[in-house]
């Protein structure tokens, strides 16, 4: 059976390799040819609107022209792009600089495999208040790129100073101090093993850069001297690291109620919408975050891509999460996707939390606990899970009956019953009616989680290839939630997670509502290597079970050590094998169309521009 399991795991990867190649044209042909059944009137070919698609001319301007046709004509609307064409979005002005689809409904967007090249000033579409709307078959990149990447020459743990050499093709790094490079994540910079280009899972933040000669620069870095020390003793001269540009931040869009129409959160913003569905987009490169959606229900990603460009010599693929996704009940689906060299996590899904400001009885005020781009988004009759910060426990579900607007973030509710216990501070969630699905997706090397699952999901048939954490659940602030639990892991392959396969932590067992399951495992391969990480490391859960699951040990580490379990109650463990492996006879990861590592020491004099049209 194990056999039979892992080779249709391989099938997994060819299929998904192959729906990355289609996103390159093939199926956006198809789709493009079948638009021609729609009625003449809601086809709407950007060219006819003044896109030249030539990678050198603006197309904002024209295809914003086409976007807003097909909002105006309704429902069954196309809005066709050449395929294999260069879009190119132009810097940053004092318009909102990026493509916006406001009020769609019944709305598609046909890339036929067309790239959408943007300014990293700006981002590329905003999608505020949709209804049903599709985007499929684009290819997403940026020019110049939002990051540059060195190689590190000499490293000063004491000091907390590096030397680097920015690579053939790559921007210089901004020059500057703690002015610019302030202890925010806009100043991340992180490092990749010389001889593998994987991540290490060792990250800093920039304070200073400062130009020694021609491509060469020192570095210093914000905080305490100990963890600087710590964090560049684990790398060494010839890795790499890659560095964020600054670039002005992306001008945002709000309705006179304060809403935030579009952002710079993201590539592509989905904010306020229902239905919207993702398919098939590949990007190669970000300034933030590749995909993200808040306020929004029924958001599916199928197909899509956030990897290294092919052929290039790109270390880094995003500057920030691959995709974040906060949902209200209905939580999202993610199919048949890839993420790898992301400096964040590679998906986050999660509900944003709403914090209890006053009670009186039945009526509860409530003001939005997540950034300032955010809103309460709470209907009648949904039903909220409320939660006591302060002791740390579940207090109990309460229906919505009505909602009263104070202003931007701010609302009344009256709840079906008076809440006992229920006071200023505490927390209030949505409760999902529909799980959360990851499933056929393959995980690469990346800074943090590959998967950070909050609300109860499927994980299944998904494989997470030298991440820090594969799939992992936690509460620890008041702005993230909510208290995890119901995660299903099923067909899944953990290969050599540096920190943990699965991680699930919660303050106390009082946190979950009374009744719940914390965790089923089952069917899954685990290959432990280099003496570090976890198959499974678990604090205060109740009831976990771990059934048919293979643990390939390739580093002499006793069972023991490869699991933990503080606080847990109710683990049940059915069929746990653990085997001792010669590195050489486990099943290797499967090669990069082309190590970018070698790229880049081949081709030292290759530009990194993106390839222009003929």
């Amino acid at each position: 059976m194990m056999a039979e399991r892992w080779t249709r795991r391989s099938m997994i990867r060819s299929s998904m390799q192959g729906a990355i190649v289609l996103a390159g044209g093939v199926t956006g042909i198809r789709h493009g040819a079948a638009s021609a059944s729609a009625p003449d009137a809601k086809i709407l070919a950007v060219t006819h609107f003044g896109a030249a698609g030539d990678g050198r001319a603006d197309d904002r301007d024209a295809i914003q022209r086409a976007l807003s046709a097909a909002v105006a004509a309704g429902p069954g609307s196309r809005v066709v792009f050449e395929p294999g064409r260069v879009y190119r979005l132009g810097p940053r002005d004092e318009a909102y600089g990026a493509l916006l689809l406001e009020g769609a409904q019944g709305v598609t967007l046909c890339g036929q495999g067309a790239t959408l090249l943007a300014h990293p000033s700006n981002r590329i579409l905003a999608v505020y208040d949709c209804r049903d709307l599709v985007v499929r078959d684009f290819v997403l990149d940026f020019d110049p790129l939002p990051f540059t990447q060195a190689e590190l020459l000499d490293i000063d743990s004491e000091q907390g100073s590096v030397r680097f050499r920015v690579a053939a093709g790559f921007a210089d790094p901004v020059e500057a101090g703690a002015d610019q490079y302030r202890d925010f994540k806009f100043s991340d910079c992180v490092f990749l093993d010389g001889a593998t280009g994987r991540f290490t899972h060792d990250w800093l933040r920039l304070e200073e850069v400062r130009r020694q000669k021609n491509r060469i620069f020192e570095a210093r870095f914000h905080g305490s001297r100990e963890l600087v020390t710590r964090r560049l003793s684990a790398v060494r001269p010839g890795d790499f690291v890659g560095i964020k540009m600054l670039h002005p931040p992306a001008q945002v869009k709000r309705t006179d109620a304060g809403r935030f129409v579009a952002t710079g959160v993201a590539s592509i913003n989905i904010a306020f919408s229902w239905g919207v569905r993702l398919e098939r987009i590949v990007s190669y490169a970000a300034p933030n975050m590749t995909f993200n959606a808040h306020g929004s229900e029924d958001i599916t990603l199928d197909g899509c891509a956030v990897r290294r460009r092919p052929g290039s010599d790109r270390l880094i693929a995003g500057n920030s999460d691959g995709c974040h996704l906060k949902s209200l009940t209905s939580m999202p689906r993610v199919i048949d996707c890839e993420f790898e060299a992301l400096m964040d996590d590679s998906i986050h899904i999660k509900i944003s939390s709403n914090h209890v400001v006053e009670v009186r009885g039945r009526d509860v005020r409530l003001t939005h606990g997540d950034i300032a781009y955010n809103d309460v988004v709470i209907q009648p009759g949904q039903e909220l899970s409320l939660f006591d910060w302060d002791r740390r426990r579940h207090l109990s579900y309460a229906v919505v009956q009505d909602v009263r607007r104070v202003r931007y973030r701010e609302v009344w509710v009256t709840l079906d019953r008076q809440i006992p216990g229920l006071s200023p501070g505490a927390l209030a969630f949505p409760r999902p009616v529909r799980d959360a699905e990851v499933q056929r997706c393959r995980f690469g090397t990346q800074l943090k989680t590959a998967l950070l699952l909050r609300p109860p999901g499927l994980v299944r048939d998904c494989v997470f290839d030298g991440v820090a954490y594969g799939v992992h659940a936690f509460l620890n602030d008041r702005i993230e939630g909510p208290v995890p639990f119901g995660t299903r892991v099923q067909q899944c392959e953990f290969l050599r997670p540096s920190i943990a396969g699965i991680a699930l932590s919660i303050p106390s067992r009082q946190s979950v509502p009374p009744g719940n399951h914390a965790l089923l495992a089952e069917d899954c391969r685990f290959v432990m290597a280099g003496g570090q990480g976890r198959v499974l490391a678990a604090r205060n859960q109740t009831g976990i079970t771990l059934r048919r699951l293979t643990i390939e040990i390739q580093d002499g580490r006793r069972p023991e050590e490869l699991l933990s379990l503080a606080g847990c109650v109710d683990v049940v463990r059915e069929q746990v094998i653990f085997e001792e492996v010669a590195s050489d006879q486990a099943e290797p990861p499967s090669p990069p169309e082309r190590s970018p590592i070698e790229s880049s020491r081949e081709s030292r004099g290759t530009s990194e521009r993106p390839q222009q049209p003929p």
